[in-house]
């Protein structure tokens, strides 16, 4: 079983018809979905057959319930906490009509963790732990990751992580990041991660010098697939480029190319079969207008 932790939010996307125009009208077709970039991978995790569990926070509202019956329908386990206090997550994205997104996030409930939060029980069960970045990048969510990854440690349990996003990392420093976080077995950032987290622009140089941090780099490039690559074995060496698609919708695609990889990596297909499947559903989810 595959654990994930980090956000779950409801995702209010509005797909523009034209640029913004600051201090007047956009059209736009919106759509209110169930996303969270953790609750994403989760999902497409439970899509691909592989039994999953969410750990995540939510409100005591409607849109908590809302989340919470759409995990359980995708097939996913979960080990939630209801905060009384906080709404749920929400996060309005604006998907440009090239299919680049800018998101404005409410973090509410998911900002928010303890180490009571944490159900140690299921962490010692997974055969990986899965951290979505955000939960760590946040001061008041750092407690609770940090305890979970902790937990892994104690009881064997590889962890995979994803940093995330690359202004709050910028803000934190590489040198803090690492002190913060400790290294990892599996690393997925995008380019603009890796480069904020190496100051390295080539991919390639990034790609060497976060093999000090993590026993596997894959680093996503978008148009131009992945590249992998082990730390104890320099072979162990791939670049996937991904097919030539039209772009609807670019949120989410990092998530999908996340469980793809994972699902594929901890059964054992190695690394370049990994890399593709990841590639293959991250192209998949850029054609999709929603989320997941």
């Amino acid at each position: 079983m595959i654990s994930v932790l980090g956000d779950v939010a409801v995702d209010i996307v509005s797909a523009l018809h034209a640029p913004l125009v600051r201090g007047s009208d956009a059209g736009a077709s919106i759509r209110v979905t169930p996303g969270g970039s953790a609750a994403n991978v989760a999902v497409w995790l439970a899509r691909l057959g592989r039994p999953v569990t969410f750990i995540g926070r939510i409100g005591d509202d409607p849109f908590g319930r809302m989340l919470t019956d759409d995990l359980h329908h995708e097939g996913v386990t979960t080990a939630l906490v209801t905060d009384p206090q906080r709404p749920t997550g929400v996060i309005q994205m604006l998907v440009e009509p090239d299919g680049e997104r800018t998101m404005v996030p409410d973090r509410g409930a998911n900002a928010w963790w303890a180490e009571s939060d944490v159900p140690e029980a299921v962490i010692a069960a997974s055969t990986l732990l899965h951290v979505v970045g955000y939960v760590l990048l946040d001061e008041a969510s750092q407690t609770g990751a940090l305890h979970a990854m902790a937990l892994a440690r104690k009881h064997g349990v590889p962890i995979s992580l994803d940093p995330s996003s690359h202004a709050p990392l910028r803000a934190m420093g590489p040198d803090g990041f690492w002190s913060l976080v400790g290294d990892v077995d599996i690393l997925l950032p995008n380019r603009h991660e890796a480069r904020t987290l190496t100051g390295q622009d080539d991919p390639q140089d990034a790609l060497a010098a976060l093999c000090a941090h993590a026993a596997l780099t894959v680093i996503k490039l978008d148009r131009e697939g992945c590249i992998a690559r082990s730390a104890h074995d320099e072979k162990q060496r791939v670049h996937i480029p991904a097919p030539a698609i039209a772009v609807a919708n670019a949120t989410g695609a990092g998530d999908a190319f996340n469980a793809a990889f994972l699902a594929a990596y901890t059964a054992g297909l190695g690394l370049e079969a990994a890399c593709r499947r990841g590639v293959a559903l991250g192209s998949y989810a850029v054609t999709l207008p929603t989320t997941r």
